[in-house]
């Protein structure tokens, strides 16, 4: 049977004015086939055809697909305290995060949220720029030369480092090599789920249910034996995320349960590693198809650090660099939509929302409007070096989601992606050995379907002072630097 939300009203149209809804609806799945078939292109056709707010029944869910940007404002934050995520997205996964600070809401969300932020400040962030410098490193002198990988699975195992390192400060190689093994199952088990329209408990005996729940039993193990190790040497002089979550009270002078502890380092290792990882593998694949545009890269990348290790007080000087990075985000946003549900009826841009109405709110669609991007489709990281931050309506460009609810490791995530993007192309260059474009697979977040395969070409700072443009040097060192300092406002 079609599971229904019990909270989804039917329209009144006497009495309530509602958006406009496809016309491809079928009995009780209503837009759920034409939606699940092709996530990607099907958004951005329903929002050119019918408007920057659509209404879908999904599988008797009430959906709105939602692109205004007024609409966006007063759902994230004027009016955030009336929506919630969405369990249309969250039901799938429940066992994943539990509670932690990505799937909670209200009180509890904003408790854990004051308990992060000073962790994840720009400023706390900079202490971390040697062990990421330092791990790329080492993944880079992996690499085989002149050999084709798939560099995505390096990516995923880099940022895994990255995060064990800089949040729970752990590294020991088994760990690491237990979760990456589990962490690459459950990403897969969720990426079923998330194309499954249907609702299947987890204690039902299927095989893909097993596979999910022995890879959260692994991933617990490993958090558990960290949890278990601060109980036992403490946390005293330690300043990583898993000892100040140990080492917090709450206003009553209470410990975080070690369960809660668990959600909250899980969260934080999954959504802090994938993520940067889907952003640098995009990256490459981009880089390695404009060989123009990575030669303009590696020009500033050796103008400005001259042969030294990158740091975090680089960033500054690295706006093309980080151009490449945001262009990559902007183009193939790892969190490629994202939702909220109205817990009570209200009115949006004139348009009746009742209470258990689901939202969605898509990055790759907002990403793709001609109204805020020329030539959406096309990779241009120069785009973001003449002010178009400043110019861009605040929810038209949404990598890390908005309002208060906006990913609280946004400023690690641009330190991580661009120190490690700086580090890799001073030893060498990519190219792109693919037949044919890589297709983007929506599932929790937007994977390379088949893997971005590459080759490495190591070479020195005098090989490619031979082959770069002479003007090439020259806007390495005069380029904008508008976007960092404005990432904050999103």
């Amino acid at each position: 049977m079609i599971e229904k939300h019990d909270r989804v009203r039917q329209p009144d149209p006497q009495s309530h004015k509602y958006p406009p809804r496809p016309d491809d609806g079928l009995p009780l799945l209503g837009s759920m086939l034409a939606f699940a078939g092709n996530q990607l292109v099907y958004p951005v056709e329903v929002t050119r055809k019918y408007g920057d707010i659509v209404d879908m029944n999904l599988a008797g869910w009430r959906t709105w697909l939602v692109s205004d940007m007024d609409a966006l404002e007063q759902i994230l934050v004027r009016d955030h305290g009336k929506f919630i995520k969405a369990p249309l997205i969250w039901r799938q996964i429940t066992a994943v995060f539990g509670k932690g600070l990505l799937s909670s809401d209200g009180k509890l969300w904003q408790h854990q949220r004051r308990l992060a932020a000073p962790h994840f400040t720009p400023k706390r962030v900079q202490d971390y720029d040697s062990l990421i410098v330092s791990l790329a490193q080492k993944a880079v002198d992996r690499w085989p030369e002149q050999q084709t990988f798939d560099i995505h699975p390096d990516m995923m195992n880099l940022m895994l480092r990255i995060v064990m390192g800089t949040v729970f400060d752990a590294d020991a190689e088994s760990e690491v090599e237990i979760m990456e093994r589990a962490l690459n199952l459950l990403l897969e088990e969720m990426s079923y789920r998330f194309r499954r329209p249907l609702l299947i408990p987890d204690w039902v005996p299927l095989a893909s249910n097993r596979r999910y729940l022995k890879a959260i039993g692994e991933i617990d193990g490993v958090v558990d034996r960290l949890i278990q190790e601060r109980h036992k040497n403490g946390t005293e002089g330690r300043t990583d995320y898993l000892s100040a979550l140990m080492a917090s009270v709450d206003e009553n002078g209470q410990k975080m349960p070690d369960r809660q502890i668990r959600d909250e380092a899980v969260t934080v290792l999954l959504a802090g590693h994938e993520t940067t990882a889907l952003t640098m593998t995009w990256a490459f694949y981009l880089l390695g198809q404009h060989p123009k545009i990575q030669c303009k890269v590696i020009a500033e990348i050796d103008a400005v650090l001259e042969g030294r290790d990158a740091g975090s007080a680089d960033m500054p000087d690295l706006p093309f660099t980080q151009a490449v990075i945001l262009e990559s985000m902007r183009l193939y946003p790892a969190g490629w939509m994202f939702g909220r549900e109205a817990i009570e009826d209200c009115e949006i841009n004139g348009y009746h929302c009742p209470k258990g109405t689901q939202i969605l709110i898509a990055p790759w669609v907002l990403h793709r409007d001609a109204r805020h991007f020329d030539n959406p489709e096309e990779f241009r990281p120069e785009r973001w070096l003449d002010g178009l931050a400043q110019r861009l309506p605040r929810y038209a460009f949404l990598p890390f989601g908005g309002g208060p609810r906006t990913c609280i490791g946004n400023s690690l995530a641009l330190l991580e992606t661009t120190l490690s993007l700086a580090t890799i192309l001073q030893r060498g260059t990519i190219e792109w050995q693919g037949e044919k474009p890589v297709q983007p697979y929506p599932s929790a977040t937007l994977i390379p379907q088949g893997g971005v395969h590459v080759t490495f070409t190591r070479h020195t700072r005098k090989d490619r002072r031979a082959e770069e443009p002479s003007a090439v040097s020259a806007h390495a060192k005069t380029t904008s630097r508008a976007y960092p300092a404005q990432q904050s406002r999103h």
